[in-house]
Formats: structure tokens, sequence, C-alpha cells
């Protein structure tokens, strides 16, 4: 049996009905669906990207920042001084011999070297140091009263005999010209005596007041000064 123009042919008797036509339909809208979802997704972090920005670009702090301050110096203190300077004390000084004497009080002379006689000796003296504090000997000295005051003397042996070296030989005056008691002496001869030729130091400290100010030096030995006493003034 022939099938009109136009229309389509019929199938076969007994023959499977034509498979339906599948639909695209949801396979776009799943599609789509996706898209929306990768826009929110990069909407989102470049939201919150700016967010961050903003938060980094806040006003800074407004409390000043803080710093170190030295405390103020502490006042001088009001103790008075208990010994008098003008009355030298009954105590031996300590005499101590060493090669290489500890805390020279100064480096160089305070003024041309001295001497009654060159033919006999010759006599430097340092400026005068002062401190709360003295190494002797490998000890940590400290005050009685206020301070440490001490001199170097340096006396080079001209003559052809031997000239005393020890504490017994020097005293110390200050600027009222009242003797200071020498509480420590160094010195760097392994006896008490220069041989001739020879030069040697004596380091001589005495404990003072705080306005105790040395200002003379004195040496006296039977052969180098004949037994008189020789004055030297510190300092300038």
């Amino acid at each position: 049996m022939s099938t009109p123009y136009g229309m389509p042919p019929t199938p076969p008797t007994g023959a499977p009905p034509l498979p339906p036509v599948k639909s695209r339909t949801p396979l776009y809208i799943a599609l789509a669906c996706g898209c929306v979802l990768v826009l929110l997704l990069v909407l989102g972090g470049a939201g919150l990207g700016f967010y961050l920005l903003g938060q980094d670009g806040g006003e800074e702090p407004t409390s000043p920042p803080s710093s170190i301050v030295d405390p103020p110096p502490s006042e001088d203190p009001s103790d008075d001084p208990t010994d008098d300077p003008s009355s030298p004390t009954s105590e031996a000084p300590t005499e101590i011999e060493t090669d290489q004497p500890v805390d020279k009080p100064t480096e160089g002379p305070s003024a041309d070297a001295t001497s009654p006689s060159d033919e006999i000796f010759t006599l430097t003296v340092s400026k005068p140091e002062e401190g709360t504090t003295l190494e002797l000997g490998g000890e940590t000295k400290t005050p009685e009263n206020d301070k440490f005051i001490g001199v170097a003397v340096t006396i080079e042996n001209s003559s052809s005999t031997s000239i005393g070296l020890d504490t017994d030989r020097f005293r110390l005056y200050d600027d009222s010209g009242t003797e200071i008691n020498i509480r420590y002496g160094a010195f760097s001869t392994s006896g008490p005596e220069i041989p001739a030729g020879e030069e040697a130091e004596a380091q001589l400290y005495a404990d003072v007041p705080e306005d105790t100010v040395l200002a003379e030096i004195s040496y006296t030995d039977e052969v180098g000064t004949g037994g008189q006493e020789f004055r030297v003034p510190v300092g300038g």
C-alpha cells in the first residue's frame, strides 16, 4: 500500500515504535546555573578583597609612643664629713712595695722637675687625683671619710750614695698649709732606699673629707736634703 505524498510513511505492521526525541533543556539549565555560581564566587572574592584592603588602611593608633626617660640625678649627699683633715691620725700608713704600682694618680709631672741640687736628686710631682675607691695591692680600699686623694712622686737619685724612699720621708699639705695624714703608700723599689744612679716612684694616698684640696708635698732625707724638709707644690 503506497503512502500519499507529504505524509510520513506508515510503519509496517508489527514493527516497534520509534524512540521519543530527547530534550536538551535540562542540560542548558544546568550550564546556566553553573555560570551564575562561578560569577557569584568571583564577585564574592572581589568584595572580600576590597573589605580587607579597607581594614588595612584604617586609622592609625592615636596613643603616643612610649619612651624611656632617665631618672633625674640624685641630690648631693647631706651627710657632713665626720673626720677633721687638719688633725693627722695616729694610725701608721700602709706601705706596699711593687714593681708596677697600681692606680697611678696621673701621668706626667704637674711642673718642671725640682731638686735642691741637681748633683743629688731630681723630684717630680704629678697632678693629684681623687676617688671614692682605691685599687691597691690587689685590694679595693674604701675611705673612712669622703674620698681618697693621691699623688705620684718620682725621684731620680743622681748622687753616688743611696737616698731614702718610704712613707716617713713624705708629708702632704692642704691649701691652708695644714698637714694631711698619709693613709697608704706604694713604692716601686724593693726596699726603703733608692740606689745611686737609679729612679723610683712613690704613690701617696690620703683619706680626707670632700672639700680637702691637696696643695703641697714635702720630702726629707739625711743625704738628699741634708735632713731639711724640701717642699714642692702639686697641681697646675
